[in-house]
């Protein structure tokens, strides 16, 4: 009989040993994360593939959609619980009454003698030295209302053509080549390492006004989470802030690693990922990141309240 107890207690201490070990696992926090195919997310791609969320005890998963204003509805329904969208697709929610926040930032636009992160391609053949010459074309964007959407109508404005006499349809960026080369669309308005993947093709040609336009210094992508889970979720969003501000501090230090990182998600081939402008990472984000596309979208028309900038960020 003192066997059999001494038996039984070993197995008893053994399980114990067993789940004490296997605690961390089990206390990690699961968030599905969104991203569209861009490497302005890179500081994610980089803290899941090199264990900096695992370290704070998050199990993320990272989930592409095909466009950015798939992200609220995403948000709201719980399929995901932080989402990397654009700064116009969060303000265009919060503006019909969706109750989300930004939690940390992801890409901006560094332009400062590097090349456009976004451009215009048209189709092969089509002349295009300005926004005149798209009049009566069908230009793709990656989601309608998401930056490079209103950027393309800021765009078209400052030329002095009104973008409803331009057809804007809406196409994944993965598959923004493939529709360009078919000819189902006059021209494309595209994140790198996609535009160059397009030129070097010969699919299209790149219209090098665009580039000019572009603001310096402001947010390309964000997270984005129901107030409800950020509230709820508070270490959650603070481990993923501090993983974010990791993975950009490994990109700016280790790029040949990250360019691996970007890969596995955006799925180009690595001259093109090599050849592309480089991003840069602010996770850190501030009301005046968000300032420009606010005015901007007033100007379009996009935006009916009034909502403080400062209630769209979770400090």
């Amino acid at each position: 009989m003192r066997r059999s107890f001494l038996l039984a207690l070993s197995s008893m201490v053994l399980v114990m040993v067993l789940g004490a070990l296997a605690l961390p696992d089990q206390a990690a926090t699961q968030v599905v994360v969104s991203y569209t195919a861009t490497a302005d997310f890179g500081a994610a791609f980089i803290a899941k593939e090199q264990g900096f969320f695992a370290k704070r005890g998050l199990d993320v998963t990272l989930q592409s959609v095909p466009v950015a204003p798939n992200v609220p509805a995403a948000l709201m329904s719980n399929s995901v619980q932080i989402g990397g969208t654009t700064p116009s697709v969060l303000l265009q929610a919060v503006d019909s009454g969706l109750d989300l926040v930004a939690v940390a930032g992801g890409g901006t636009f560094d332009l400062k003698g590097s090349p456009a992160p976004i451009g215009i391609a048209v189709r092969s053949g089509l002349a295009v030295r300005g926004g005149a010459d798209l009049v009566g074309k069908k230009i793709a964007v990656p989601g309608f209302g998401a930056a490079i959407h209103v950027l393309t109508r800021r765009w078209l404005m400052a030329q002095g053509v009104d973008p409803k006499q331009v057809t804007f349809v809406e196409v994944g960026v993965p598959q923004m080549p493939d529709v360009l080369k078919g000819g189902s669309v006059d021209a494309v308005a595209v994140p790198e390492p996609f535009l160059a993947r397009i030129v070097q093709a010969g699919i299209g040609t790149a219209v090098p006004s665009f580039a000019a336009s572009l603001p310096d210094g402001v947010s390309t992508v964000l997270y984005t989470a129901t107030r409800q889970w950020a509230a709820q979720n508070r270490a959650a969003v603070v481990a993923f802030r501090e993983a974010l501000a990791e993975g950009a501090q490994f990109a700016a230090t280790q790029r040949e690693a990250a360019l691996q990182d970007f890969g596995k998600y955006i799925r180009v081939p690595a001259p093109i990922l090599k050849a592309m402008p480089y991003p840069h990472f602010e996770p850190v984000l501030q009301d005046e990141q968000l300032r420009f596309w606010s005015d901007t979208m007033r100007t379009q028309d996009m935006l009916r309240r009034q909502t403080p900038l400062s209630t769209t960020l979770l400090k």
